[in-house]
């Protein structure tokens, strides 16, 4: 299937920006601040803002939608304190962000691998406690800690269009642990040298769904039945504003295509540990909702929870992706399995009966690798 006709679109290397250049985006953010739609407070030079000023409990304007979706291309993760949604408010919020933008598609199903929660099948549930405890502790502790990078992913960047924006809230949440990484690829990539650029900028890389051995398991047999392999261009340009992004996801991505494998990893280690640089970390209170855009970030799950032995309740929501554009006009490229669908298409194929919707299946030997235990 060739994604840019399923998506509607003509994607060629003159595409155009569909929300005009960051500068254009800051008038526009500036005025509505202005007029009072909508207040937000830098987090780091990185990346981030607070969001105040509106009322997620609300259904919201399409002004108020423009603007945030505007927040959310510019700083690329927005943070709304102490909201406390419920599932059907978030449902509703994840709703309204799918018409902000063409490039943005509908919410999908919970996880597109492992099902949704009862009676809300927008909503994914992340658990983290004694319930989903891995087994080898001390293998994860080491996993965890192994490289800077470990555990850095952008979801489900084996699906051929991944998702385009991630949605979390948090429900449950221990004091002292468990906080969650966000990192700028918009920024990592600026910031390469001039031969890295010229080395990777044409370059495609090999995304797999796999994670350890998880054969004959729940979590395994899903995997397996929702197998997805998927070639993306290194890099990437945002289809709402431009940049050029150094598109990684080191849970994910197995290799770069066309280089031996020596050369591969020698490269992957280079700009997985330069992309990791522009980070900053969330730290959860309850009723906490972070949105952020998959298209330019990358996020790792916290591995402190289980020493811990604390719990922690997070609820998830994302938005259906586009194949990704390479600087060259290339677009990704399905090798195996089937495009991220709706949340209505997904539930029409019935692949999701009797999956549970929640992480608890995969914690144990996920570890800190990024599905299904991913934020």
């Amino acid at each position: 299937m060739c994604l840019a006709i399923y998506w509607g679109l003509e994607m060629t290397s003159a595409t155009q920006p569909e929300f005009g250049t960051l500068d254009e985006i800051d008038t526009r953010l500036s005025k509505a601040q202005a007029e009072g739609l909508i207040q937000l407070k830098p987090i780091s030079e990185n990346l981030g803002v607070e969001v105040e000023g509106v009322d997620l409990k609300q259904k919201l304007s399409p002004d108020q939608i423009a603007a945030v979706y505007d927040a959310l291309i510019r700083h690329k993760v927005l943070v709304f304190k102490k909201v406390g949604l419920n599932h059907e408010q978030q449902v509703r919020f994840t709703y309204e962000l799918s018409e902000a933008s063409p490039n943005v598609g509908a919410p999908t199903i919970g996880h597109t691998v492992f099902g949704h929660v009862d009676q809300y099948p927008e909503v994914f549930s992340i658990y983290q406690g004694n319930k989903s405890r891995p087994k080898n502790m001390e293998r994860y502790e080491a996993t965890a800690a192994k490289d800077p990078w470990t555990g850095y992913h952008c979801d489900i960047t084996a699906c051929v269009n991944p998702p385009s924006i991630g949605m979390l809230r948090g429900e449950i949440i221990p004091k002292g642990v468990g906080d969650t990484n966000f990192g700028n690829l918009a920024a990592a990539y600026a910031t390469l040298d001039d031969a890295t650029k010229r080395e990777v900028e044409h370059l495609q890389a090999e995304h797999e769904y796999k994670f350890g051995k998880t054969k004959g398991s729940e979590a395994g047999d899903s995997i397996a039945s929702r197998r997805m392999i998927s070639h993306h261009p290194l890099v990437t340009v945002h289809p709402d504003t431009g940049e050029k992004v150094l598109y990684n996801s080191p849970g994910f991505l197995k290799f770069v295509v066309g280089l031996s494998r020596e050369e591969s990893d020698a490269l992957l280690h280079k700009i997985w540990a330069h992309s990791v640089t522009y980070t900053i970390q969330h730290v959860w209170d309850e009723g906490d909702v972070v949105v952020w855009d998959e298209r330019s970030t990358t996020h790792r799950a916290p591995t402190d929870i289980y020493s811990s032995g604390e719990e922690r309740q997070l609820y998830r929501t994302t938005l259906v992706g586009q194949p990704l554009q390479g600087l060259d006009g290339t677009v990704s490229q399905i090798v195996e399995g089937e495009p991220m669908l709706s949340c209505e298409e997904e539930l029409a194929s019935r692949m999701h009966v009797g999956r549970t919707g929640t992480s608890t299946t995969g914690n144990s030997f996920s570890g800190a690798f990024p599905e299904p235990t991913t934020q």
